[in-house]
């Protein structure tokens, strides 16, 4: 469990390996989705309203794994580099 005083943004960073593949998950659904779209303007119109809901579905997971992504690059871009001094001893 993560502190309590972390912020949301350090939390959502705190893994990227997990976004990741929380992003790629979203991005296959979404994906899925909008093949749907496009095969239900060929085919079968029905076809269109299961690829809305599996992007609807698609975009959450996604959206959510690159905005930990994002915070992952946002907070380890920030810290400062580690201090030469004393190392030359």
């Amino acid at each position: 469990m993560a502190p309590k005083n972390q912020s949301w943004l350090a939390r959502l960073a705190n893994d990227p390996i997990k976004s990741w593949q929380r992003f790629k998950l979203g991005l296959i659904v979404f994906c899925v989705g909008a093949a749907l779209i496009l095969l239900g303007a060929r085919f079968w119109v029905w076809l269109q309203v299961v690829g809305l809901i599996l992007l609807a579905i698609g975009i959450v997971p996604a959206a959510w794994g690159y905005a930990g992504m994002l915070a992952h690059r946002l907070l380890s871009g920030f810290k400062p580099p580690p201090s030469s001094f004393g190392k030359d001893k």
